[in-house]
């Protein structure tokens, strides 16, 4: 076992290794010169090539690249070119702002996706309610996610004008913590997440539902129900032998939730990381930008050492060599 983890975290290292340095050239080899974004007009040759040396843009391609390197090892991914402070105190707060949708978004998709994948599995085949389940989620992972996000702000927002269709809400005062534990940022809340939730429904009840219904035939769950366990027990056996692919996907889906969630950032005016790395793209800034790879590219690895390491905890079966 200590082998294994040995193993995947030298092969983490490398897969981050290879990330950091396709991003690295992935930007300097654009054609477009970044320079001529934020500097003033008129200013000087001198003046510019101060600011190039304080962007980390001056030298040799292979100059810059063993100079990122070593800041990366520190953390150090410099200064935003437009806003003109370090990268990760310009992402910080929009993590924030994306963590308060993709975290309950993601989590409440997969209970509400499982549960209704296990009942569906676990119902008659080739019944109603399969049938319905299989219909439901077929059409809501069809639909992109921006419509479902435009179909909610029009519905929710601007027919019934129940919830605000835009922004985190801005409580004045409001300071830290409390920026966020208040009724007005609770009220924005409710579509950007709703739509999250949708999201993440489909997939969670069609795995769990081909679990299930592989799983009500092997020999195990014959040996429960002759015992005289409840069906609804039996369901629930069924239900968590049949978690290992769930949990194959949620893991990595937790890590790329950050930026797979970008549109309906963009739908709701959503202050979040995955809006703000588009918009460092277009503007070409290269320290916010390669920050929030470099974040996303860490979250995915993890993730996928936790999927691992999580399944010989639900299935005794799996055996690390």
């Amino acid at each position: 076992m200590r082998a294994y983890i040995l193993r995947r975290l030298l092969q983490s290292m490398l897969v981050v290794f290879v990330v950091t340095t396709i991003m690295f050239f992935m930007f300097r080899v654009m054609p477009a010169d970044p320079t001529t974004m934020f500097l003033e007009g008129g200013m000087t040759e001198e003046a510019r090539q101060v600011l190039l040396e304080e962007w980390g843009l001056n030298g040799t391609l292979w100059e810059q690249y063993v100079r990122y390197m070593g800041n990366l090892l520190t953390g150090d991914f410099g200064n935003s070119f437009f806003y003109r402070k370090p990268a990760w105190d310009v992402l910080w707060p929009f993590i924030i702002n994306t963590l308060w949708i993709a975290v309950p978004g993601l989590l409440l998709g997969a209970v509400i996706g499982s549960g209704l994948g296990m009942i569906v599995g676990w119902a008659p085949r080739g019944g109603k309610v399969e049938r319905s389940g299989i219909l439901l989620a077929t059409i809501i992972r069809g639909a992109p996610s921006f419509v479902v996000g435009i179909m909610l702000l029009a519905i929710f927002s601007s027919w019934l004008n129940w919830v605000p269709g835009y922004g985190m809400g801005d409580p004045q005062g409001a300071t830290g913590l409390m920026r966020y534990l208040n009724w007005d940022f609770a009220h924005h809340l409710i579509l950007p997440l709703c739509a999250v939730i949708i999201f993440f429904i489909p997939e969670n009840l069609l795995l769990m539902r081909s679990g299930v219904v592989e799983a009500r035939t092997e020999d195990y769950i014959e040996l429960v129900r002759a015992k005289g366990v409840s069906e609804g027990r039996v369901a629930w056996h069924a239900g968590r032998n049949s978690m290992l692919p769930l949990i194959t996907w949620l893991f990595p889906a937790l890590a790329e939730t950050i930026a797979g969630i970008v549109v309906v950032e963009i739908v709701f005016s959503w202050p979040g990381v995955g809006r703000e790395l588009v918009l460092a793209v277009v503007r070409q800034d290269y320290p916010v930008a390669q920050a929030a790879f470099f974040l996303m590219s860490i979250m995915i690895v993890l993730a996928n050492l936790a999927a691992d390491l999580t399944y010989s905890k639900l299935d005794p079966r799996v055996v690390y060599k």
